[in-house]
């Protein structure tokens, strides 16, 4: 169902902007700061292969090879560390995405044109908007023209022309003419911020080298596990054979564990994404 739009350029009346502000229908967005700092921190050390190896690293020890024990535990630390210490700047990269900078809004009400802070914008205001101003609520067009850069949204670098009745999304610039438009998704519900929240929230994929590394790793630990089952089955039934043996084999038959790997798997991944950062950082200062 199409908008009504409204049939002049009164704006709302202050009864009706302080009615909205009671409901609630302003424009502000509640910031969602995904995953605490707490549960990026457990992620990363209670993962599968970090408890894999805190598991040999008390095996070890307890078969009395101490220093393979630390290697071990310590390589799980610090793959937990790497990890969080790339997830945490992630996520403060991300919390700093913003869309909407602009620090005024131009409204009507009571038929007189105001500034005010975004913040205090309240659904079905009418905005008005300028070369070089931003949209910040979606709404229809109410009167006038103008041509807006919607990049930062879309992608598409060509002028999208907005008249009468035409919907602008939150986020665009005016790049050239004037209009009023209707404030009619605020807050959360803007494009703009549906945008970035969307950008902020959580997802985890593996690439295709980390399938096929865990693959690798997952075949190795069975035969881990298989072998040191054998061991220890040997040493139940032959009670006459030296345990310092059978502890000097288990050594060897964990020792397949790939342990520096998990470590140096995620210490690439953390410089890649460093280098990234840094080089979008550049471009984004070159423009």
């Amino acid at each position: 169902m199409p908008p009504t739009l409204p049939t002049s350029l009164n704006g709302l009346s202050e009864v009706e902007v302080a009615q909205r502000t009671a409901q609630g229908l302003v424009n502000v967005a509640k910031a969602k700061a995904g995953r605490s700092y707490a549960q990026i921190v457990k992620d990363n050390l209670l993962t599968f292969f970090n408890l894999v190896l805190f598991s040999l690293g008390a095996i070890l020890l307890a078969l009395g090879s101490p220093r393979d024990a630390f290697f071990t535990a310590a390589i799980a630390l610090l793959n937990a560390v790497v990890g969080t210490v790339q997830e945490v700047r992630a996520k403060r990269k991300l919390d700093m995405i913003a869309l909407l900078t602009r620090p005024k809004a131009t409204v009507i009400r009571a038929g007189q044109e105001q500034q005010i802070d975004p913040s205090a914008v309240v659904q079905d205001d009418l905005l008005v908007v300028g070369p070089g101003d931003q949209a910040l609520v979606d709404g229809p067009v109410v009167q006038g023209a103008a041509d807006f850069d919607e990049a930062l949204l879309t992608g598409e670098a060509d002028p999208a022309p907005k008249r009468a009745g035409d919907l602008i999304l939150s986020g665009s610039y005016v790049l050239t003419g004037k209009l009023v438009y209707q404030a009619q998704k605020i807050g959360d519900a803007s494009f703009a911020n549906q945008l970035v929240q969307r950008a902020r929230q959580f997802t985890r994929e593996q690439t295709p080298l980390q399938s096929e590394v865990n693959l690798v790793v997952r075949v190795l630990l069975l035969l881990v596990v298989f072998f040191g089952a054998l061991i220890t089955i040997n040493q139940l039934i032959n009670r006459d054979q030296d345990l310092l043996e059978s502890v000097q084999a288990a050594s060897v038959v964990f020792g397949l564990a790939p342990a520096s790997l998990f470590l140096m798997i995620v210490v690439t991944y953390a410089l890649g994404a460093v280098r990234i950062g840094d080089d979008v950082e550049i471009g984004a200062n070159t423009c």
